[in-house]
């Protein structure tokens, strides 16, 4: 009863910190925008694709499933993306619901209800929701492997093909570089006693066949992806220093679970994230249990993934060790009262404030209050807006204004331009310069300001 009123609060409090800012914390970029044409071409043309966003390589694409995904917020908001941060929200919630389940049938009610608290309300899994990017998938994901992998070694051997498949979805369609928690599920399981290579064989299949829409769409565009994956290939043949990239992506990695935890990097942060580690792999050490050794297996395998990755390495790539690091966390915290005490009190101070202090000038809320100004000030005249100023700052207005209805058009009547700087940095004079015969007005919104030029 206790447990269950602790549970209750927690996701109240949760519900709360989520919806906090959560107008002004929604972006809507370039990622959040190629969703919403996929949204588009569906309900207005019937037009589905087997692809997803291009990644930052060029001729890699995701699979489509997060586009798919994003069919439901944009539907219920007509095309406009106001639904999309609310859905978000509610896919948070339901997945702190689901990861205290999981975590309580699994370590017991205490260790589920610290997992449940440190991930609902570290500050940088509420800023990546609001992201309303693929990557945010990848601890679902991740939770849905630590499930089937326990149950795996429970004795089911059906959970080993229903998790190979989940790695295989996740890889294909929220991020490529989850294939090192996919590699860290495979060892992981081989611990267990009383293995199957048949089974083994038909997870390896059910994991390939999310690859499909991706081999078909490449043979429907003369073998785009393979030879993007064969130039790839060449860019990263060379020598690496090995000892120097592993000193940087040994920093990196707890740099980034300090920062996931008390936003900061600080060193005294870094050396309680390190410490209360440390303990709790010397508990599963002591332990003895193959399953739990999954958890020090996870980051340790993404770790040495890394090492021979030669591409940029963001924050982002990380989101795959959330879960084993913050049940490691817990691990070291459950019975330790002083411990769990400090990190408590840290961890929310650091967390809650940051939310109370977070700004954002370039959101999507001043981006929509930016386009009902230009449409409503244009009025039934044709226009042309120029909003790449400085160029690649402002993303997004290409598909807002498409899903009003009202697309810029060249030589339109109005012309406004959509400068994003700080207001003490803009200078009217210079437009003034440029348009000596027009008639020029100003509408700031935090630091967006635009320009109409009648």
């Amino acid at each position: 009863m206790v447990k269950n009123l602790a549970l209750s609060v927690l996701l109240l409090l949760a519900l709360l910190f989520h919806l906090y800012k959560l107008d002004i914390g929604f972006n809507f970029n370039h990622d959040q925008q190629i969703t919403a044409l996929a949204s588009y071409d569906f309900f207005k043309f019937q037009k589905i694709s087997l692809i997803g966003q291009e990644l930052s390589f060029q001729g890699f694409f995701l699979g489509p499933l997060h586009s798919w995904i994003s069919f439901i917020p944009y539907g219920l908001c007509n095309l406009k993306p106001d639904c999309v941060p609310y859905f978000f929200a509610a896919i948070g919630l339901f997945t702190a619901l689901i990861l205290y389940l999981v975590s309580k049938k699994i370590f017991g009610a205490k260790t589920s209800l610290i997992v449940t608290f440190i991930y609902t309300f570290s500050f940088v899994t509420l800023d990546w929701e609001r992201g309303a990017s693929s990557n945010y998938f990848l601890f679902l994901s991740s939770l849905g492997l630590l499930y089937c992998l326990y149950n795996y070694f429970g004795g089911k051997n059906k959970y080993l093909l229903i998790g190979s498949f989940l790695a295989g979805v996740a890889a294909v369609n929220f991020n490529p570089v989850f294939i090192f928690s996919s590699l860290a599920f495979l060892l992981t399981s081989l611990l267990r006693s009383g293995r199957s290579p048949k089974i083994y064989l038909l997870s390896f299949a059910l994991y390939l066949s999310n690859y499909l829409p991706l081999v078909i769409f490449n043979f429907r565009h003369n073998n785009l992806l393979l030879n993007s994956i064969l130039k790839f290939a060449e860019q990263n043949v060379g020598e690496i220093d090995y000892a120097f990239k592993v000193a940087a992506l040994a920093r990196t990695l707890i740099y980034f679970i300090s920062n996931y935890l008390f936003q900061s990097a600080n060193i005294l942060f870094v050396i309680f994230t390190l410490a209360l580690l440390a303990i709790a792999v010397r508990k599963i050490f002591k332990s003895q249990s193959r399953f739990l050794s999954y958890f020090p297996i996870w980051i340790l395998i993404v770790f040495l993934g890394f090492i021979f990755y030669r591409g940029h390495i963001p924050d982002y790539y990380f989101i795959q060790i959330i879960l084993p690091s913050i049940v490691l966390i817990a691990f070291a915290l459950r019975k330790n009262f002083l411990l769990f005490l400090i990190f408590v009190v840290s961890f929310a101070f650091t967390n809650i404030n940051r939310l109370h202090s977070y700004e954002n000038s370039t959101g999507y809320k001043v981006k929509k209050e930016a386009i009902n100004y230009v449409i409503k000030d244009t009025a039934e005249n044709s226009f042309n807006v120029y909003f790449d100023m400085p160029p690649g700052a402002n993303t997004g207005y290409a598909y807002l204004f498409k899903a009003h209805d009202r697309e810029p058009v060249e030589g339109g009547k109005n012309l406004y331009i959509l400068e994003l700087v700080d207001p003490w940095r803009f200078n009217l004079a210079k437009y003034k310069r440029s348009f000596p015969d027009k008639t020029l007005n100003t509408k700031t919104f935090s630091f967006l300001h635009v320009i109409s030029i009648k």
